[in-house]
């Protein structure tokens, strides 16, 4: 298609069948949850498919929210990266100590294991978006 007008209608197409999509999987999952239980819905590969989704969703996200920073009206300087480091630290730190003083009363192992996923997750998406901004700002300065 060379039409700009029908592109874009064609996006608009498919972001609506997106949504229609996920309203069917998430109604699917929702209806295991009520008849079945949390566990059985968990079990279903509805839900793997949605969890899916969902963190595509979020990663293609990413760069239309970097570019939404970067046509913001004041440029600031980008964060440096010692901070989302310690930042990512101190979310898993705080999981961490969650699941081991929380109402299930994790072991040690647990625990370490719970704050260190949630160091990573928190890690790697903001590890991602400040090499974005720092390589399309090194890409304005040339």
């Amino acid at each position: 298609m060379k039409d700009e007008r029908l592109q874009i209608q064609s996006l608009k197409n498919i972001r609506i069948a997106f949504i229609f999509q996920t309203a069917g999987i998430f109604a699917i999952l929702l209806y295991d949850m009520i008849k079945e239980g949390v566990m059985e819905a968990r079990n279903n590969p509805l839900w793997l498919l949605f969890i899916l989704t969902m963190v595509v969703l979020g990663w293609l996200n990413l760069k239309v929210s970097v570019d939404m920073y970067d046509n913001a009206k004041e440029q600031k300087k980008p964060v440096p990266y010692y901070r989302i480091v310690i930042f990512s630290v101190l979310i898993g730190t705080i999981m961490a100590l969650l699941a081991k003083f929380g109402p299930d009363h994790s072991d040690n192992i647990e625990a370490l294991i719970i704050g260190s996923v949630g160091f990573i997750c928190f890690l790697i998406p903001f590890s991602f978006v400040a090499y974005i901004i720092r390589k399309r700002s090194k890409n304005d300065d040339i």
